[in-house]
């Protein structure tokens, strides 16, 4: 126990003593880790969205002339048997009729040579997806149901979304682990400059009969120290520059909505703080194994 205390204090006493390097490092994770949390939160924001918009995307489906309104509303329970299928609604062709009347307000009087008996209208039915990348199956499904006679589904729209959802992945994946990279590429040089600026410190205790793990737990537990500042700070930061971010997109791309950050701030403050405390580990261990052969 009193070991344990000794390499808190010295952790402590070694972040203080090099207040410069310290302060270098939490300055780096910081950066670093607020631009791989954004990058990453916006990705996410922009996967939700176009996944909407796909889900959002609806096929309908015209019921053929010769069967009547009680014939084609049974036409459903054949369609509620499509795996894909999250919704659907009936549309009333007469209901649809009037739908129109109001729409067109004022100008209604050009339907006023239609109604029940000559509506130029059919029954249908509106779906949508449970998975859009099904868009051409789920069609053929329909389709083969005896009564449809056409639907009309944007597959070219929904492909077209797909590729932006798939190649932007790429993109905020490639830019996420090449922030990564660029991270611990610099938090490691980091600590091995505070490291060769302790190098006698570490030599005077190996030649005094130090094992390696008790030289070694001082800077693991600064390094850990680091990393913790550092990832409860680029919470905080991260915390104000996405609220920020939130207000902005909210006035200016009304349709794109962004998750608020309440919903996510309790798994960012976990990610941020736990990759603090790993590089701030992980650099320590890595950095300081060259200097202990003396």
């Amino acid at each position: 126990m009193r070991r344990f205390g000794y390499y808190w204090k010295e952790g402590f006493r070694n972040i203080f003593k090099h207040g410069f390097m310290s302060l270098a490092a939490v300055l780096i994770m910081i950066a670093c880790l607020i631009l791989t949390g954004t990058v990453t939160l916006i990705a996410y924001n922009i996967d939700l969205s176009i996944t909407d918009l796909q889900q959002s995307n609806e096929i309908v489906v015209w019921i053929d002339d010769s069967l009547s309104t009680r014939e084609a509303r049974a036409l459903g329970s054949q369609f509620n048997r499509i795996d894909n299928i999250a919704t659907i609604e009936f549309v009333d062709r007469d209901e649809a009729l009037e739908d129109y009347r109001l729409q067109l307000g004022e100008d209604a009087n050009i339907l006023d040579e239609f109604d029940s008996d000559n509506n130029p209208l059919r029954n249908s039915f509106v779906f949508t997806m449970k998975d859009p990348a099904q868009a051409e199956q789920t069609i053929e499904q329909i389709e083969a149901v005896e009564g449809t006679d056409g639907v009309r589904a944007d597959e070219a729209v929904i492909s077209r979304l797909i590729q932006i959802q798939h190649v932007f992945n790429i993109v905020a994946l490639a830019m996420v682990v090449g922030l990564a990279v660029i991270s611990i590429f610099i938090i490691s040089n980091t600590v091995k400059l505070a490291m060769f600026a302790r190098r006698e410190e570490i030599s005077i205790q190996k030649i005094v009969g130090a094992t390696n793990w008790f030289i070694r737990w001082p800077f693991v537990i600064e390094g850990m120290v680091l990393g913790l500042l550092a990832g409860g700070l680029a919470f905080l930061a991260e915390w104000g520059l996405y609220t920020e971010l939130y207000n902005i997109v909210s006035g200016v791309i009304p349709y794109f909505q962004l998750l608020p950050f309440e919903s996510v701030r309790w798994l960012v403050l976990g990610v941020y703080c736990g990759a603090g405390v790993l590089f701030g580990i992980g650099g320590s261990v890595t950095s300081i194994r060259k200097f202990m052969d003396v």
